[in-house]
Parts: structure tokens; C-alpha cells; sequence
């Protein structure tokens, strides 16, 4: 019966380790907006963790502002706040990351040219966030930066949302 017992919580204990998803060794996480905007971005993955995004204002599809991450995990929830000032908007939006997609993408990144002709086979997966004039979010994940230069380059959408928005003004305070 100890024997069956022990039996029974191994299996469990090796069902729980195992899973179908990992921390990736490295991901790049990039923020790309609409041409000549000004947007200053805030990123929430799985209310926990703020990855680094700040100002941008242009190149949607590239990772014009990025940071790199290792031992990192593709977030389940991502909750997207961004100030646009040019319209004098505050958006926010949250989605659902198809996660198993973008693991499987993640695992068979397919190798890139670059217009030197030097090509990369062991790529590493780009998580590209897109903010769009019309208050759209996308979250795409890349085998490369940018898209200019580059043959064999991937940009699939792993999850995105229409956010809402309230205005706001530009003070004075806000600049000290």
C-alpha cells in the first residue's frame, strides 16, 4: 500500500514538473508605435513583472526601444498603458497571450539574412508590442529586430486588444 502510495506521488510530483512550456534562454521584448507618434508606454505581464518600455514614437512592427531578458517566461496576461500625446489620450488594454502558439514558434525559428549576407541560424525570439494610432495593441513575436535588411523574417501575432481611452492634458507638472 506505502509502495502504491509513493507510486502515486511520484507520478504526480513528475506530471507537475513537466511541462510543455519553459523559461526561453533569452527573449528580446521591443515596443514599436505608429509613425511620428509620441507615446510614453507601461507594460504589467501576469500582474507581476514590468519589463522596461518607456518613450518611442515610430516603426510599427520593430523593435525600435528593447530590452533582453534571460530565463525568461512568454506572460500568460499582458496589461498595456500608454499616453499618447500627440492626441492627448491615455490608453489601457489587456489580452490573452496565445502562449502555446508562441512557444511553438519560439522553438523553430527559422534563420535570418541580413543585408551583409551574413546569416543567423541560432536567432533568438523577439516579442515585438505594436501601438497603433487608434488605440489597437499587438503582440507579435519575431526571429529579428527589424524588418529592413532582413530576409526570412517572421512576424507573428500572438495576441492583441482594442483598448479604451479617457484624455488628458499636458501640465506643466508633468515635465518636473
Amino acid at each position: 500500500m506505502i509502495n502504491r502510495l509513493y507510486t502515486v506521488l511520484l507520478a504526480v510530483i513528475l506530471l507537475c514538473s513537466c511541462s510543455s512550456h519553459s523559461e526561453l534562454e533569452k527573449l528580446h521584448i521591443g515596443i514599436s508605435a505608429y509613425e511620428n507618434s509620441d507615446l510614453m508606454v507601461k507594460l504589467i505581464f501576469d500582474d507581476r513583472f514590468s519589463p522596461p518600455a518607456g518613450a518611442i514614437g515610430c516603426c510599427w512592427g520593430n523593435a525600435q526601444k528593447k530590452g533582453v531578458f534571460w530565463g525568461a517566461e512568454i506572460p500568460h496576461k499582458v496589461q498595456a498603458e500608454w499616453w499618447d500625446y500627440k492626441q492627448g489620450r491615455h490608453y489601457r488594454a489587456v489580452f490573452i497571450v496565445q502562449r502555446d502558439k508562441a512557444y511553438k514558434i519560439a522553438g523553430n525559428l527559422p534563420s535570418v539574412t541580413y543585408y551583409t549576407g551574413k546569416t543567423e541560424t541560432d536567432v533568438d525570439p523577439y516579442i515585438i508590442f505594436g501601438f497603433g494610432e487608434k488605440g489597437e495593441v499587438k503582440m507579435w513575436i519575431s526571429n529579428s529586430q527589424f524588418a529592413s535588411g532582413v530576409k526570412g523574417r517572421i512576424l507573428e501575432e500572438i495576441g492583441s486588444a482594442q483598448a479604451t481611452w479617457e484624455p488628458f492634458e499636458l501640465t506643466d507638472e508633468m515635465f518636473n
